[in-house]
Formats: C-alpha cells, structure tokens, sequence
C-alpha cells in the first residue's frame, strides 16, 4: 500500500544564493499520482530529489506516514526512483539488473528468480533477460529499469523525466504501461514532466511549478478549465491558449464591453457579472481556448461576432488549426515578480478584495463616473500575423486571406490581471495546503 506524502513550506537554497525550491505545500494520499509540471529550471527534480533524500531540505518538513522524514536516511525511506537515463548496469544483464535491489537485501536466490520472472512477465520482457543493456533498446532499457523499482515493492515511486529520451510513438505506449504498473503496485507516485501531454494523461493531480514556486494544484479538468494564473492557462492545452490584451468597460446606462483593439465583445448579462465594473480601464489579458471559437453559421444565446481573417493553415488529417487575426494584440505571459513567489497566496486574498470591493460597488454604483470614451480604430486591411487560433473541421477549405465571423463562446472567457492572476471566473478560496 502506498505512503501519504505531506510537503510544509519545503524549501531548497543552494550555498551560492539559489533558491531551486520555495515554499511548496502539498499533500498525497496513499496510492495517488501526482504528477510535477513546469519549464526546465523550475525546481521539479530538486523537489523530487528531497522526497528520496538525494538532496538535504534547507527549511520546511518533510512527512512520509506522518513521521518527520527531513533526516531519515534515503536507504530507510521505501522509495524507488526510476531516471531518465535508466541508470542500469552495464555489465549485468536485464535479469541481474532487475534482482539487484533484493540481491543486496540478501533474499533467497530462489525467491528472487520467482520475483524477477513475475516482474518480467507482467512488463512483457522474459525474453530479454539475459540481454545486457546494450543490446536492447530505448524502450526496452525502459522497462528494465521499471523493472528494477518495481520488485522493490515500495511505497513510493519517484520518476524523473522517465520518456524524455524515448521517441513520441513508444513515450504514448510506456507511459500507458507506467500507469498499469504503479496502480497494479498501488504505490504513491510523484512523476516529473515538462511534457503536458504526458501530465494529462498520467496524473490524478497535477502540480505546476513556476521558478520554484507552486503555482496550482489540481485535476488535470480543473487545471485546465479553470487555471489559477495566465501561466497555468498557457502551460496545459494544445494549442496553447489564445492570450490578448483588452479592456473592459462598463457604463451605468449600457451593458459591459470588452475592448480587443479594432473590436469589441458585448458581455452577456448574467448573473455575477456585475462584479466586472470594478476592473474598468485596467489593463487585463483575455484568455480563449481554441475550442471557444468557431467558424460560421448563426451565433447561439451565449456566443458573440468577430470579423477575421485567416493568416495560415495547418492540417492534422482529424482537424485544422486556423490562425486567424481579428485586429486584437497577443499578449505574453507576464514574467514573475518578487511579489510572485507565492501565488497560491495571493490568488486566496483576491476572492475576499472583490467581495468588499463589489459591496462598496453595489451601494455607490449610481455615483460612478462615466465611463472613459472607448476607442474604436479603424480596422485595418493588413492584419499582419494572426493572434488567434482555433480547431476547425478537417474538411473544411479555406487559404490565407479569407475572411469570415468568428464566433466566440462567452462562457469560456477567462481575464487575468496584469500579474496573470485570473480575476473572471473568480477565482475560489482554497485552504492551505
């Protein structure tokens, strides 16, 4: 059975001043995957590092079962790693490479011949046994390794970048038969990836890590649907999430628009969309997954018009990508400030500001000042490099230069302010970790 895992406030400083880990708060329950998402230099493999006691903690605890872990031995810890670079013997052959573990342990020869040829079995490999590592394959070297933590029987797996050398085909099928053996194990695993694809597929949860710092903890749904930050929103999706500057504006005797540039979008009025007056005129980044757009036909309650051009056309055989430009200016990520060393942090203060905020809006609202007057460039004949994508159907004909309406799904808007924190949906309290 697997471990609890609880991470408080763990940090790693180096002695030159680098700060790889800060602050990160997470627990696992016995038997979850956990998957450790973010850019390379992020702090993943140092976090997973402090998990197997390869790396000391600077400040933080460490619980595994609930017992301090911060000093136990990596030897007294019940946890097999598996790396990137498979880390096998070369002079062994898969069988000795896959016994190693309980051979220093001191198990009956006999046992161990029955462990192996279990494990084999289970990966698809007997036939591979009394191959050295150099005569097998990437993928085979792969499960050799799998191999060797399985028979550990641990409680807790730590991969690191396990596919990264593999090729896209045989990254999908192992990472299939990665899930089966850990769940067949039902050990507790922690697996680092920069790979979305591969996060999505694999984790119960997913943790994304920006410069050392947690930036959200989740479902891969929830992640996706309802990011906590700009970054979050850019790092899970494919394609990546279309990102434009805007602003809203809302005047008391008209409903709320939201400014992209040459054009705009009417917000539908509903429910808790009032609480949107108090970002007018602040600089915001709107957030649009390809799938909230689409090409044509008449516009349902909950959608709105866009005209646009198409800039270039990717087939995938299943779908199309459009780039199109509707006049709007992309926007970037915003990079991480000092004040951003604690998203979570600052993300569960923000629900509880607009409360006040929008009580004090809901009495004085009448008293507002108008609104600033809204700009309306004309719309340019050269549009330039497209802004935005979307999927379209594979059958569908179009060339750079067409023009057409773009229909964009409203219940699917997401803003974010100008540190990336997203602000519509409102974002909901989360207890710490």
């Amino acid at each position: 059975m697997g471990s609890t895992i609880t991470l408080k406030r763990l940090s790693k400083t180096y002695p030159g001043g680098h700060t790889a880990v800060h602050d990160v708060s997470l627990h696992l329950h016995p038997g979850e995957f956990l998957v450790l998402l973010g850019p390379s230099g992020c702090g993943k493999s140092t976090l997973l590092r402090m998990i197997a006691g390869l790396e000391d903690i600077t400040s933080g605890d460490l619980l595994l079962d609930q017992q301090p872990a911060n000093d136990l031995p990596a030897s007294e810890r019940n946890v097999a790693m598996v790396f990137q670079n498979f880390a096998l013997y070369p002079t062994m052959t898969a069988a000795d490479n896959i016994a190693f573990p309980l051979t220093a342990r001191g198990e009956e020869e006999q046992e161990i011949a029955r462990a192996v040829d279990d494990v084999a079995e289970r990966l698809g490999i007997r036939s591979l046994l009394q191959r050295t590592p150099a005569q097998l394959s990437g993928g085979e070297r792969q499960r050799v390794a799998m191999g060797r933590a399985v028979i550990r029987q641990p409680s807790i797996f730590l991969m690191d970048e396990p596919l990264a050398s593999l090729d896209a085909r045989l990254r999908v099928r192992l990472r299939t038969e990665i899930l089966s053996v850990v769940r067949r194990a039902r050990a507790t695993t922690i697996y680092v990836t920069h790979d979305q694809t591969e996060a999505m597929a694999l984790g119960d949860r997913i943790a994304v890590l920006r410069n050392g710092a947690l930036q959200q903890v989740g479902t891969p749904a929830d992640l996706y649907s309802l990011p906590d930050n700009a970054f979050v929103a850019s790092f899970l999706g494919t394609p990546q999430i279309n990102l434009l500057h805007g602003t809203l504006y809302a005047p008391i005797d008209s409903g709320m628009t939201l400014s992209l540039g040459a054009q705009e979008l009417p917000l539908p009025q509903e429910p808790g969309h009032d609480m949107l007056r108090i970002l007018q005129g602040r600089p915001l980044l709107v957030g649009l997954r390809p799938e909230a757009l689409r090409t044509g036909g008449e516009p349902a309650p909950h959608e709105r018009r866009l005209h646009a051009m198409v800039t270039h056309v990717e087939h995938h055989g299943h779908e199309t990508l459009l780039h199109v430009t509707t006049g709007s200016r992309h926007a970037d990520v915003p990079h991480p400030t000092p004040a951003d060393d604690q998203p979570q942090h600052r993300t569960n203060a923000l629900p509880r500001l607009l409360h006040h905020i929008g009580a004090r809006l809901r009495g004085a609202l009448q008293q507002r000042p108008p609104a600033p007057p809204r700009p309306a460039p004309p719309l340019p004949d050269d549009y330039g490099v497209g802004e935005l994508v979307l999927r379209a159907p594979h059958d569908l004909h179009c060339r750079p230069g067409d023009r057409f309406t773009l229909l964009v799904d409203m219940r699917a808007l997401m803003l974010f302010d100008a540190h990336g924190d997203r602000v519509f949906p409102r974002p909901l309290h989360r207890p710490e970790l």
